[in-house]
């Protein structure tokens, strides 16, 4: 599994940087390395025998530099390059897996300083990364390429059928015929494009400027998502005695594990309906922000406004527009754009069907 901490690990060496480009020339010219990304006083004492360089950081001289056998160690800005062929002498008390001499060391390296330390293996033609307990071993682009492909084709289904729930969400809401069952589903549909978006954009980082096309496509995908579904949460989360928390319900859902992902009445107990199953077919009425959120004449405060006022979707439907237009900051000109874009709505809605 791929954490916050390998992430940011991964960062410091994706195609487009510096380092990469001198990992690239080393393991291309068919050679190995250890590498020390920082420096301290902890450092320095396990450092023996080498050159002191302190020069500036290239690709071509680090590459050149990784002919000679010893350890190179930069700073963490990857600007400078203090030592050259050093051999390391890290504490023997420090449990290792590793085999090789080279990766034994780094592991070794990385657990005692906390510091970035990166193993090339000239025999695997590898590069494995350590900082602290965090082991990551770099894929081949060509593969993380492929891996980043397939889950943006996967993503982009999982919308699709998202787009699909969302449409027939707004056929029941206009009909006054959403039940738990339906909002759960949504909600379900959600997560699921979220928790493929997380994957995509770890590859989308391991990528680096290799991932720009990845990216985009992603983007385009995920447009607006994050507004519908805040919109969404607003119009069915039920919980009286809570105040109402996106970001503490997104967290909730983020701790589904993939068995529970499948079970409804999670997400119902989540949104504040209660985790009984009989309790799905139950009727629920939105409160309007999603279905008003489409019409543009409105802005935010004009939609919190009527929803303060009206309370619910259907309520809202059956207002008239000369009682609309009294509302403060309401004009006739938007209480009439508000039923035109209802009536507009609807139609569109049963055309697709």
């Amino acid at each position: 599994m791929v954490t916050e901490k390998i992430l940011e690990i991964i960062s410091k060496v994706t195609p487009g940087t510096t380092l990469r480009e001198g990992i690239f020339s080393i393991l291309e010219a068919g050679r190995g390395g250890l590498i020390v990304v920082g420096i301290n006083e902890e450092i320095k004492k396990m450092i023996d025998g080498g050159f002191y360089i302190d020069c500036d950081y290239t690709p071509e001289k680090i590459y050149e530099l990784s002919k000679m056998d010893g350890a190179i160690i930069i700073d963490e800005n990857i600007e400078k390059i203090y030592y050259a062929n050093v051999h390391l002498h890290p504490d023997r008390s420090f449990n290792t897996n590793e085999s090789g001499i080279r990766h034994r060391t780094a592991e070794r390296m990385a657990v005692q300083t906390r510091q970035l330390v990166i193993a090339i293996s000239e025999r695997k033609k590898s590069v494995t990364l350590y900082k602290g307990s965090e082991k990551y071993r770099l894929k081949n682009i060509s593969v993380v390429i492929e891996q980043g492909t397939q889950a943006l084709e996967t993503l982009a289904k999982y919308c699709s059928v998202l787009d699909k729930e969302l449409n027939n969400l707004t056929v029941l809401e206009l009909d006054d015929l959403v039940t738990i069952r339906e909002v759960a589903s949504v909600a379900q549909r959600y997560e699921m494009v979220y928790r493929i978006k997380k994957e995509l954009k770890n590859y989308v980082i391991e990528l680096g400027i290799e991932g720009r096309l990845i990216s985009l496509q992603m983007q385009e995908l995920l447009l607006n998502i994050k507004e519908v579904k805040i919109d969404f949460i607003k119009d069915y989360y039920n919980d009286e005695k809570e105040i109402l928390d996106i970001r503490n319900i997104n967290e909730e859902l983020g701790k589904l594990s993939d068995s529970e992902l499948l079970e409804l009445e999670r997400f119902a107990g989540i949104l504040g309906h209660g985790k009984n199953i009989v309790n799905l077919d139950d009727k629920v009425v939105p409160k309007g922000y999603r279905i008003l959120g489409k019409i543009s004449k409105l802005n935010k405060k004009d939609i919190e406004k009527l929803v303060s006022i009206y309370e619910n979707l259907i309520a809202l439907q059956e207002g008239k527009e000369d009682e609309m237009s009294e509302i403060k900051g309401i004009s006739k000109f938007k209480s009439k754009a508000i039923k035109n874009g209802l009536k507009r709505l609807k139609a569109s809605v049963d055309e697709k069907e």
